[in-house]
């Protein structure tokens, strides 16, 4: 059963002060409440519609209906209840952008993306600093991929309430991958750029520049901005690796790459991805002896990463040392058979690390 709220005066032990009708109306209430911490919706429906039926002024009850309902995916139904709310005439403003802003919720909830996106411009037609429809445009917005309009609501929250300038830049970002998927560089440049000013630590932002920049054929830049993702973003990191090493071949710089990687094993010597990395580019090139010291000193720190000892067991290998693969890969079969479960692991997914 999905969450469902409940208005100020449905959680006052008081309630309205009424006749005996009233009474009967509390006690539903009431009933609809500990039915609805109990997840029986069966109750807690029939209470609220019995509610109703005594109080159909009852706006806020409405509303818990209605959120019951778009809780357990019966959308169509609180979309009709809404609908049918706002064509009341003693509504108040209030109560009308409360029952605006909940029928904009059944749309986005039932996928019906830009029914959403009109019933929260409703709302900040009559209250333009509305931070619920603000916020929720900028998600929808987002994802119709109309990123320029996001950006502004985006902006536009801000004047209003405390925001974190990353979510602009990350906004930013994914308005330049969408330029770049379709084939306008120049104005992706321009969003990559734009991010990181309003973010200079969106490693995001860096791996999208490369990218862009490599696309250019511009490596040296390419390089330059990728190399700043691993100190930002471990996971990112792992994506950024490859490329890099690539752009170095590419630069006639192959030798460079390893002493890039040094450099940033150096100022973190727990950075498992950075030390696969390197292992990876030893064995490539044939240092099978000097890959196996990089990975066992990081299997020194974490004896349990599954994704290491594979490595390990597939550097052995290449390098011939029988007795050495069949301890190492034991150990591996022995980490895998007390913690069957890959969550139980660290670097439990193989391809994983960071």
């Amino acid at each position: 059963m999905g969450r469902l709220r409940w208005p100020a005066w449905a959680r006052r032990s008081g309630g309205y002060k009424r006749s005996a009708s009233g009474d009967n109306f509390d006690a539903l209430l009431h009933e609809a409440l500990f039915a609805h911490l109990a997840q029986d919706d069966e109750t807690t429906e029939r209470a609220l519609t019995e509610a109703l039926q005594i109080d159909s002024d009852a706006v806020d009850a409405y509303v818990a209906l209605c959120r019951l309902y778009r809780g357990r995916g019966e959308i169509g139904r609180a979309i009709r209840l809404h609908q049918n709310l706002l064509l009341r005439n003693d509504l108040s403003p209030a109560d009308r952008q409360t029952v605006l802003i909940e029928l904009a919720q059944d749309f986005h909830a039932g996928g019906f993306l830009r029914r959403a996106v009109a019933s929260y411009e409703e709302v900040l037609a009559h209250d333009a600093r509305d931070t619920t429809a603000l916020r929720a445009l900028v998600e929808l917005h987002a994802d119709l991929q109309d990123y320029p309009r996001a950006i502004a609501l985006e902006k536009r929250l801000a004047r209003i309430e405390t925001r974190n300038k990353s979510t602009e830049a990350a906004l930013w970002v994914s308005f330049g991958e969408h330029e770049r998927e379709q084939g306008r560089a120049g104005t992706a440049r321009k969003a990559a750029k734009t991010a990181l000013r309003r973010d200079k630590e969106c490693a995001p932002a860096y791996l999208l520049l490369g990218q862009i920049e490599a696309d250019r054929g511009k490596d040296k830049a390419a390089l330059a901005a990728w190399a700043k993702v691993p100190a930002l973003d471990r996971k990112l990191a792992l994506d950024v690796y490859p490329r890099v090493e690539a752009t170095f071949a590419a630069t006639d710089q192959a030798r460079d790459y390893e002493s890039y990687l040094r450099n940033l094993i150096e100022q973190d010597p727990g950075d498992r991805g950075a030390t696969l990395a390197l292992a990876r580019y030893l064995l490539s090139r044939g240092d099978v002896d000097l890959a196996v010291v990089e990975l066992k000193r990081l299997l020194d720190r974490e004896p349990r990463n599954v994704e290491v000892r594979v490595v390990l067991g597939r550097a052995l290998i290449a390098a011939g040392r029988e007795e050495d693969t069949r301890s190492a890969y034991e150990g591996l079969l022995d980490l895998l058979d007390r913690s069957p479960k890959a969550g139980e692991v660290e670097g439990g997914e193989l391809g994983g690390g960071g």
